[in-house]
């Protein structure tokens, strides 16, 4: 018996050996022959597809033209179950699907529970049997939870914290000179959370103390609702997140302050008159950039018109107007009074005639007639000279230096002096600082 099967198993291992061939095309031909008996007897099958995004569409809808995005949802991967037509649902993965939640009755900014439709992208033919949540295959679900709110976008501006920046003694950091640029900021998110946004932020940051202005680049910055930074949100987006920092380093000094005069006869002790005025404040502290203080020990704070100048006139000088625009000041003080001296000095009133004012630098082809009879003058100066001053010390001029004459009335600004007397000068009377006198002026005749 043994023998027998030895015989046999060696016959048809000779029979494979021999028809490999013949093997092959048996074992297709069954494959082929099972696939086409269970397309006949079982042609709708069921299948489950994993991974299917969940999309909620507001396209057209209400929610769409008011700016409504969705915040958030419970859902967002799912996975059905189908059946159908084992040609039509095969082979379908999860890139042919998309569960849709409408919002087309979302009208508020709000919480919704949103049915659900399964959508073939490919057109395929299917009968839904159910979705589950795709961690949770065993419970069928026919709604999400999705969140709406209404999107805007703010502009606002931005300052700098700099509480990491640390100033060398003698120099100063002012927050107001930081520069910024641009210094707004687009953000957008959702309408309640914009609308509690106060203040948005840079930590502006250095190595080292500053003794100069201090150039940075500033990323990211930090938006605050009252002390409670909400940055962090990811709701929130900004227009753009890197910013250029100027921060200005200031140098302090303590300058001493000067008036200038103007318009003081050529005659007059300047210097002398100057020592004799009152300054409120002889010096201010300020603050500015180290190149443009450091060969700087004094400011001039405007100018005083002798033609302007009685016995003890007080005149005014603001900061703000004599102070560069790089310049702070650090003194606190806003104006600066200057007075002028009031003691040991008289006024006397003189008439000048006409005929006295003498034409000077006149072009040769005119002749010059002098209308104005005179003036009367204010004159100013120590009980000394006072008392010495006659009309006839004083030098009344019109000079034609600077005019291009033609023949007929002018109206030519006389000027006054007391060359022999260098603490006098002239006040002209009702306001006028430059008496004019009216001149004809004629062409000479050939003759």
């Amino acid at each position: 018996m043994k023998k027998i099967l030895e015989i046999t198993a060696n016959f048809f291992r000779r029979l494979f050996e021999k028809d490999l061939v013949i093997k092959i095309l048996s074992i297709v031909s069954a494959i082929i022959i099972w696939f086409a008996i269970s397309i006949s007897v079982y042609p709708t099958i069921e299948t489950v597809v994993y991974n299917v995004p969940v999309v909620v569409e507001m396209q057209g809808t209400y929610a769409e033209a008011h700016n409504f995005k969705v915040i958030s949802q419970d859902v967002t991967e799912a996975t059905i179950y189908i059946s159908g037509d084992r040609g039509q649902i095969g082979n379908v993965t999860s890139e042919d699907f998309k569960v849709v939640a409408s919002a087309e009755n979302v009208i508020n900014a709000s919480d919704y529970s949103l049915p659900i439709e399964v959508v073939c992208t490919t057109g395929k033919e299917f009968t839904l049997e159910k979705v589950t949540i795709a961690d949770d295959t065993r419970s069928s679900i026919d709604y999400i939870s999705v969140s709406f709110d209404e999107i805007v976008t703010t502009e606002v501006t931005i300052h700098p914290l700099m509480d990491d920046i640390h100033v060398a003694s003698g120099f100063i950091c002012d927050t107001d000179d930081v520069v910024i640029a641009p210094n707004t900021i687009e953000i957008t998110g959702p309408k309640d959370v914009i609308g509690d946004i106060e203040d948005v932020y840079f930590y502006v940051e250095a190595d080292g103390e500053l003794s100069e202005t201090y150039e940075y680049v500033a990323e990211s910055p930090v938006i605050y609702s009252g002390e409670t930074p909400i940055s962090d949100n990811e709701e929130i987006s900004f227009s753009r997140t890197s910013f250029t920092v100027s921060v200005p380093i200031l140098q302090k000094q303590t300058l001493s302050l000067e008036v200038r005069i103007s318009n003081a006869p050529d005659s007059f002790n300047v210097s002398a008159f100057m020592e004799k005025l009152t300054l409120s404040v002889s010096e201010l502290e300020v603050a500015a950039p180290v190149d443009a203080i450091k060969d700087i020990s004094s400011l001039s704070i405007g100018s005083i018109d002798m033609r302007e100048v009685d016995i003890g006139s007080v005149f005014t000088f603001s900061t703000e107007d004599f102070l560069p625009d790089d310049y702070q000041n650090l003194s606190g003080i806003d104006t600066i009074s200057v007075t002028c001296p009031s003691e040991n000095l008289y006024k006397i009133t003189m008439t000048i005639r006409g005929s006295a004012i003498e034409i000077v630098n006149a072009p040769t082809q005119f002749d010059y007639n002098i209308i104005t009879s005179g003036f009367t003058l204010f004159f100013i100066g120590s009980e000394e000279s006072i008392e010495q001053l006659s009309y006839i010390d004083v030098v009344s001029q019109i000079d034609l230096i600077n005019y291009e004459l033609e023949a007929r009335d002018y109206k030519f600004p006389v000027t006054f002096s007391t060359p022999a007397y260098d603490d006098v000068w002239c006040l002209g009377s009702d306001g006028v600082l430059s008496p004019k006198a009216t001149v004809t002026v004629t062409l000479k005749s050939n003759s």
